[in-house]
């Protein structure tokens, strides 16, 4: 009998502290309030502005705030791909969000931006500037609504091609002015210095633009880029090239 009391005694002394630890924490988390919001991984869209959407006041209780909640508010901000809320106790609300990075523009009523998944994007969104290459040929019927996603495949193909050089390098990347889409047919590249037609055809992005950047630097930008007529990169194994005033196609 001894026995089974002091388990029983034991048992209930610890069912008492739990509830005082569980009843001090609850007091403890109460206590706590949102002294800071610290916004993390933005370069386009401002500070001010992801806080304006978060809603977070200061002095709010830091667990009566709804994170799912704030996170919803921040990511109706088109620029913002992925948002995470989290507390950092004591007193802080860390936002860390992940940015949309256009990698085109498209004419229309305005310009806009395009991202690698074909999301729309709006033209003006802060003080940043993008110097990027234009898609034309926009085919008739595809809404370019702010938000929306363009699933039309010569709009893929083309961005495909712009992802594709900017993972070649950076100097292919801005080689590129323009992309013209043809109606499903072969799409057409102009570079930006000279403005040279590239016929680009489609599909073989990778390995037709590595063979292009090639050409480039060691073919035309020794002859200049004057004395080129048109590129043609839809072969398999070569590139033709039109010099003007000459007949000659070296390959590559």
């Amino acid at each position: 009998m001894k026995g089974t009391k002091k388990i029983t005694f034991g048992f209930v002394a610890l069912v008492f502290m739990g509830v005082v630890l569980i009843t001090g924490a609850n007091l403890w988390k109460s206590g706590l309030v949102v002294r800071h919001v610290s916004v993390a991984g933005n370069n386009v869209v401002a500070t001010n502005e992801i806080l304006q959407l978060a809603h977070v006041e200061p002095g709010a209780r830091l667990y009566d705030l709804d994170l799912m909640l704030v996170q919803k508010d921040v990511m109706s901000h088109y620029f913002l791909k992925d948002v995470i809320v989290e507390r950092d106790l004591p007193s802080t609300v860390r936002i860390t969000v992940v940015e949309r990075t256009p990698v085109a523009m498209i004419s229309g009523a305005d310009l806009r931006y395009l991202d690698p998944e074909g999301v729309v994007l709006p033209h003006s969104v802060s003080g940043e500037l993008f110097d990027l290459p234009l898609i034309s040929g926009i085919p008739e019927g595809v809404s370019a609504d702010v938000g929306n996603t363009i699933l039309h495949p010569d709009i893929r193909e083309a961005l495909n091609i712009l992802s594709t050089a900017k993972l070649v390098s950076s100097e292919l990347f801005h080689l590129i002015s323009e992309i013209r889409l043809r109606n499903g047919g072969d799409l057409m590249l102009y570079t930006a210095e000279a403005g040279i037609p590239i016929l680009y055809g489609r599909g073989n992005a990778a390995a037709k633009l590595v063979r292009l950047q090639e050409f480039w630097n060691e073919v035309v930008r020794e002859r200049g880029t004057g004395s080129v007529q048109y590129i043609d990169i839809r072969f398999e194994d070569q590139i033709v090239v039109r010099w003007k005033r000459s007949s000659k196609h070296p390959r590559l």
